[in-house]
């Protein structure tokens, strides 16, 4: 063997080692203890708005509900899947959502246009490597710390499972359809399906055990700061929230909600009355209420710049305003 081709051996060896490395590096999958999805709030709406790492994915409407992504400015749309999706979380530069091929994209063509493909997926924040984590009918999907806890749907009622990112050792959690969206600090907050509607906490980290928070009749939580915000079924729907340490309970909003979401200022809901229905936001203790949409609403989801929401009857068409209140409400409109 000449130097010449020794050398030239030498290269090759060290350029397909670093393609081999680098592959192996891109199929690793990140998992932390620590990783959480998406908000509480914008999961119990369908989870349509996720926001991480300065890009907010989102599921246009206006295309078949096919995933999206965008800046926070809602500049730059660039599509990701070619099918509809909901539930959308991520954590260490990943997606994970539900695609359902009931909905497809109008540009779709090939063999892809004419499978029936569903399920819970994983894919890079740029649309590439999709892959199928599990092929069920799901409901709601949260990451929690290493694992998506998802609901499956079943003749009879339904189950709540979970499986690790890396798509290993899944496993049913309970035999029901428990809502996995509130999850804070290790915990999942939920209401009780069968034998109650009391409000329970889920320790992940424990063996997923289960322990009462509140008893009553109560809804949809979203953990913030200290508190537990919740639609009280005993008080005719309206938002309560109790003190997480105390136990302590106060009314927050007197009305009939239908659906909420919050955020570190304001809580934004559903103002359930059938003679003047709108979207209504006040903040957190419940003052200075102002009307922002007239109409029955719901599917309501908060980047960190925009309030997104869909009216009833419009299911393909959703509309956004800027959380600073720079201008009203109006239709969502994002081009590929």
């Amino acid at each position: 063997m000449t130097k010449r081709t020794a050398v030239t051996f030498a290269i090759i060896t060290l350029i397909i080692a670093f393609v081999v490395a680098v592959h192996i590096k891109d199929q690793q999958i990140a998992m932390f203890p620590s990783d959480h999805g998406n908000l509480a709030g914008n999961l119990h709406n369908s989870g349509l708005v996720f926001e991480m790492d300065g890009k907010v994915f989102f599921s246009n409407p206006a295309d078949s509900d096919c995933l999206y992504s965008m800046d926070p400015n809602e500049n730059n749309p660039k599509r990701l899947t070619s099918m509809g999706v909901k539930y959308i979380n991520g954590a260490n530069g990943l997606l994970y959502f539900y695609m359902d091929s009931t909905k497809k994209s109008g540009n779709l063509s090939g063999l892809g246009s004419v499978t029936n493909q569903y399920g819970i997926y994983r894919c890079k924040t740029n649309g590439r490597n999709q892959v199928c984590l599990l092929r069920d009918l799901c409901g709601e999907v949260q990451l929690c710390g290493e694992y998506l806890y998802f609901q499956v749907k079943k003749n009879n009622g339904g189950t709540l499972e979970k499986i690790r990112v890396d798509q290993k050792n899944r496993s049913v959690v309970a035999n029901e359809k428990i809502s996995p969206v509130c999850y804070s600090n290790g915990a999942i907050y939920f209401s009780g399906v069968t034998a109650d509607h009391n409000l329970h906490a889920m320790q992940t980290a424990a063996g997923d055990s289960i322990s009462t928070v509140l008893e009553g009749n109560y809804f949809n939580p979203v953990v913030h700061g200290d508190y537990i915000y919740y639609m009280n079924g005993d008080d005719n729907y309206s938002l309560w929230r109790a003190n997480l340490a105390s136990g302590e309970k106060q009314p927050i909003i007197p009305e009939r909600l239908d659906c909420f979401a919050m955020d570190d200022n304001y809580i934004y809901y559903a103002f359930s009355d059938p003679n003047t229905p709108s979207l209504k936001r006040c903040t957190l203790t419940g003052g200075d209420t102002v009307v922002l949409f007239d109409g029955i609403v719901n599917s309501i989801n908060l980047s960190s710049k925009y309030l997104y929401f869909k009216v009833y009857g419009l299911d393909d068409v959703m509309y956004h305003m800027p959380l600073n209140g720079s201008s009203p409400a109006s239709i969502f409109v994002s081009a590929y």
